[in-house]
């Protein structure tokens, strides 16, 4: 399934193995309007703002993402969990982590790599 497949479709209704196998598809490498530009974007600047709806790619590494302002959604490979982070809530990520983030408000966000 390509990225912009799944940016048209909320992964936040879809069944548990469906985001699964949509996290284990994402390609590794960045491009242009490509989801996973969230990893140069967070690594370079620090911090990504987010329109609702969009979704994005977090690199695997050791790092804590923070909700500077608005609501996000998080789900990652392996964890029986998703998490919903507001202004103020952070979560760290292991250097194995693979994980997508939606934004369900205006969302400014970012990485501290540990």
């Amino acid at each position: 399934m390509s990225t912009q497949a799944i940016s048209s479709v909320s992964l936040i209704c879809a069944e548990r193995a469906r985001r699964v196998s949509m996290l284990r598809d994402q390609p590794g490498a960045t491009a242009q309007g490509d989801a996973t530009e969230f990893l140069e974007g967070m690594l370079i600047a620090g911090r990504q703002t987010l329109e609702p709806g969009r979704l994005l790619a977090l690199p695997a590494r050791d790092a804590t993402l923070v909700c500077i302002a608005g609501e996000v959604w998080l789900t990652r490979d392996g964890d029986r969990e998703d998490y919903i982070l507001g202004a103020g809530s952070t979560l760290h990520l292991g250097p194995r982590d693979q994980a997508m983030v939606q934004a369900l408000k205006p969302s400014r966000l970012r990485l501290i790599v540990a």
